[in-house]
């Protein structure tokens, strides 16, 4: 393993307990971009930033380029064993080398349909923003519900990255808040006048987890982040301060993901060939 290897392998490591890299990039004073170069192994910090880094996690730095010892599957071959270290810090190249997307950094506004109630909508805020080579968002829930209401309880605080493959857009996320189940949103942009996009989300509900349909759109370029976060909560479907274009985009969603899904019919089953002789 190279010392460029080593070092990437380690870093990683470091930072898994700290939260994130952001944070690590502040406590150090490292510029973000400059740090990803050092988790993809591409350069090895200078003797001030290497010093920084070993203050920071309080090691010697001989310990950043030690080589790590192998995982036993990647060692024998075995393909049930654990992810090599190799193959974990190409999976992080691949991230970090992204593309620029087609969706801006900014305020965005994401419109669920609620499975368990066809007349409610749930909207939420989302801010996306390109953080040291990577797209990340941000996706806030239920913070303007009512102390002590239904969906009060059921705030969330989504962290995650954005990808983009074959013009679908995907939010991966952790919630922050309660049990931090992961979710996902698959979005596409919609071939209409306004700047939207449509698709599924896999969300959690208060009966567990579930697909829906969701939208979503770009906020006012006049709104604060703030105003955004009071604006999000639980609408009736016919309120009027809802866009009727959302509305329209949500419903066809909506009908497009029940069309993806068929019922089996089991009432009434052939029986096969060896049954019937018997």
């Amino acid at each position: 393993m190279s010392l460029h290897e080593a070092l990437s392998v380690n870093l990683a490591r470091l930072c898994e307990g700290k939260g994130s890299i952001a944070a690590v990039c502040r406590a150090t004073q490292i510029n973000r971009q400059q740090f990803n170069r050092y988790l993809s192994g591409e350069t090895v910090p200078n003797k001030r930033n290497r010093e920084k880094i070993c203050r920071y996690f309080g090691i010697a730095e001989r310990e950043l380029f030690i080589e790590p010892a192998e995982e036993t599957g990647s060692r024998t071959g075995d393909p049930t064993g654990s992810w090599s270290h190799r193959e974990m810090r190409a999976a992080m190249k691949l991230i970090y080398s992204e593309p620029p997307l087609s969706i801006r950094p900014g305020i965005y506004f994401t419109y669920f349909a609620i499975p368990q109630d066809q007349t409610s909508i749930m909207r939420s805020v989302l801010v996306i923003r390109n953080d040291g080579g990577l797209t990340t968002f941000r996706r806030l829930t239920g913070f303007s519900e009512p102390h002590g209401s239904w969906w009060s309880h059921f705030t969330g605080d989504h962290k995650g990255i954005v990808i983009e493959r074959l013009h679908w857009l995907y939010f991966v996320a952790l919630n922050w808040r309660g049990t931090r189940e992961p979710n996902m949103l698959a979005l596409r942009w919609l071939p209409i006048s306004e700047p939207m996009l449509g698709g599924q989300a896999m969300i959690m509900t208060p009966t567990g987890p579930s697909v829906t349909a969701v939208v979503l759109t770009p906020c006012d370029k006049s709104m604060s982040f703030m105003a955004a976060v009071r604006a999000s909560h639980v609408f009736s479907t016919n309120d009027e301060k809802l866009d009727p274009m959302v509305m329209d985009a949500l419903d066809q969603q909506c009908q497009a993901l029940v069309a993806t899904t068929r019922k089996i019919d089991l009432s009434v089953r052939p029986l096969s060939e060896t049954a019937q002789r018997r």
